[in-house]
């Protein structure tokens, strides 16, 4: 019976001591299951974070609502004619409009003209990407200006003046003296005269804001200038180099043979009077003889 009892308590014992493995078992691994969880939410979170913060690094900044846009182009042609004509279909293509142009002669009878174009905002890059078949483009800058706080003072001001017209209009309603009367109208006048002087400002930014003035230089030259870039291939850097040394001395030949044309008549009348020179030493020679 004693051993029946003690058998009952070492199996309890061992069940009690099993049960106490096992929960410590469990409760490790929920703790370890909810570390792992805050881990993940940790490292999501920081994810997030990241890639928000690159999202915002990366995103350039809105171009203000209003802005002047101007552009300076130089290109170079050897047929001018031509390339006059192709700047003409651009510009009727986009709806531009010539506002300033002059064609003027070089010294070599080579032509240069200088024109100032007006595009329309929504056309401008569509513009630039045609005039590739003017010419070879040498030069270009983009200068903005923000003129968005000057627009909305003066838009402030306008309707300032606005108000002060209608008060005025009311006061000529209700005046009855012939003097006050004159002098609302003088102040009516004022008034009118710097609302017309606002409006015409707001129109004339309005009009540089939605139409980019592009200066457009065409210089009618001999030979294009190379435009070897750091993406040109070292065969095609060759291939300038080799035609730049043919031109060159091409060039230099033909200054050389027209120089020569033009020292001509000195060549004779020197070379008639060394000869002339040269008969009369000999002939005084043979005299002394």
């Amino acid at each position: 019976m004693i051993n029946t009892k003690k058998k009952i308590l070492f199996l309890f014992s061992v069940l009690l001591v099993l049960s106490m493995i096992v929960g410590c078992s469990a409760e490790k691994s929920k703790n370890t299951s909810v570390d792992m969880a805050i881990s993940d939410s940790d490292s999501h979170e920081s994810s997030e974070k990241e890639e928000s913060s690159f999202k915002n690094e990366s995103s350039s900044p809105l171009e203000p609502e209003k802005v002047i846009t101007t552009i300076d182009i130089r290109f170079e042609t050897t047929e001018f004619d031509r390339s006059n004509d192709e700047l003409n279909k651009v510009i009727e293509k986009h709806q531009a409009y010539v506002e300033y142009s002059n064609i003027s002669y070089s010294s070599r009878n080579f032509q240069n003209g200088e024109f100032t174009i007006r595009v329309p905002k929504s056309s401008i890059n569509n513009f630039k990407s045609d005039l590739k078949t003017i010419g070879n483009k040498v030069w270009e800058s983009t200068n903005k200006q923000d003129v968005t706080k000057q627009y909305t003072d003066t838009e402030s001001r306008m309707k300032v003046v606005e108000v002060k017209e209608e008060r005025i209009l009311a006061l000529m309603e209700k005046a009855d003296k012939v003097e006050d009367i004159i002098a609302l109208e003088n102040q009516l006048n004022e008034v009118i005269y710097e609302k017309e002087r606002l409006k015409s400002s707001l129109m004339d930014l309005d009009d540089k804001v939605d139409f980019t003035t592009i200066n457009l230089y065409i210089q009618e030259v001999e030979k294009l200038t190379s435009s070897t870039s750091p993406e040109t291939s070292f065969g095609r850097k060759v291939l300038d180099a080799v035609d730049e040394s043919l031109y060159f001395f091409k060039n230099t030949l033909e200054k050389l043979v027209i120089l020569l044309i033009y020292l001509l008549p000195f060549i004779i009348i020197l070379g008639i009077i060394g000869l002339l020179i040269h008969k009369g030493m000999v002939k005084y020679k043979k005299s002394k003889k």
